[in-house]
């Protein structure tokens, strides 16, 4: 009897070590899904950390892009599929700001998703047509005084991350810039380098060559701190606009219901990957400051992101077409 209970302790604390050790089928592969079409800095971050993904699970993880809704399709086929680690998604921003724009998701990210790991974060930057008259923040607070509603901004489209980042700009500064959506952030970068519009937010890396080239100006960066990659470029908040602080974010998520311990494998890979030199020297050339975290706490970055954009929301009371 003893020897049978020994063989059974044995087993159970195998069976436990495997549980803990979340191991995945070498007959499945991994989803990582991209809620936006090929090309973009979603894309670019996500197929940087599929490679190391796939050595450090040890199972292929492929690239699923599934564009359109503002990441809405894309997380929708997430939630919807099995909660068994076979299916994860790099999430933005949209994930936070959507449940404030869009009252009939077809989900509900604050319950049907579960927290992986943090990415990195990165400021947005607003950038000026080099060849008008603004200069830096001071003058746009200057001129927006003088004549309120003057100012058009362009946007990758009503409820973006750049159309949220210049409402609460307008909130916190006290102007009336005047918003001007576009399908996108192309098409929004090609009507300010013709002068049709005068201010964007945006991500740094759509704009570096053009920073470069002199035909576009860096006036400020959304992060409390000044960004390695843009060190001459101020913050907001040294600007003239106190209080100003937004951080643009990548990060995992999973369906709802996936094991605790799929969770942590996932996020000690991921984890793992961030500390690769050759992983930290790509999303740093996009902008990126690399944060190892876990699910813990960037789920409680998602509540904290979901609760601000909430009240910028609010408060310039934006709704979609």
């Amino acid at each position: 009897m003893r020897a049978l209970l020994g063989l059974a302790g044995i087993a159970l604390a195998a069976a436990s070590l495997g549980a803990g050790a979340a191991t995945f089928q070498a007959d499945k592969v991994v989803r990582l899904i991209v809620p936006f079409a090929p090309g973009g800095t979603s894309d670019v971050v996500a197929r940087t950390l599929a490679p190391k993904l796939s050595e450090g699970l040890g199972r292929t993880v492929i690239v699923e892009n599934l564009p359109g809704g503002g990441t809405i399709i894309g997380t929708q086929t997430l939630v919807r599929s099995p909660a068994d680690g076979y299916a994860i998604m790099l999430a933005t921003p949209d994930l936070t700001i959507n449940p404030s724009l869009q009252p009939n998701l077809p989900y509900d990210a604050r319950k049907d998703v579960v927290p992986v790991a943090l990415v990195g974060t990165y400021p947005m930057v607003l950038v000026a047509n080099a060849s008008q008259k603004l200069s830096s923040v001071a003058d746009v607070l200057a001129h927006e005084r003088a004549k309120p509603g003057d100012i058009y901004y362009a946007s990758a489209g009503n409820g973006s991350m750049p159309h949220l980042c210049a409402e609460l700009f307008n909130y916190l500064a006290k102007t009336h810039l005047t918003h001007v959506p576009y399908k996108g952030n192309g098409p929004a970068i090609t009507d300010l380098l013709a002068g049709r519009v005068s201010l964007l937010f945006t991500g740094a890396p759509p704009v570096v060559g053009y920073l470069q080239a002199g035909t576009l100006r860096a006036l400020a960066v959304t992060s409390p701190a000044r960004n390695p990659a843009l060190p001459d470029v101020p913050t907001l908040q040294e600007s003239g606009v106190p209080g100003y602080d937004v951080s643009a974010w990548f990060g995992f998520i999973a369906p709802a219901g996936t094991p605790a311990e799929v969770v942590s494998r996932l996020n000690g890979e991921i984890n793992r990957a961030l500390k690769d030199p050759d992983v930290r020297k790509r999303l740093a050339g996009l902008g990126a400051d690399v944060t190892i975290t876990t699910p813990e706490a960037f789920g409680a970055l998602l509540k904290s992101e979901t609760d601000k954009w909430a009240r910028v929301v609010g408060a310039a009371r934006i709704r979609l077409d």
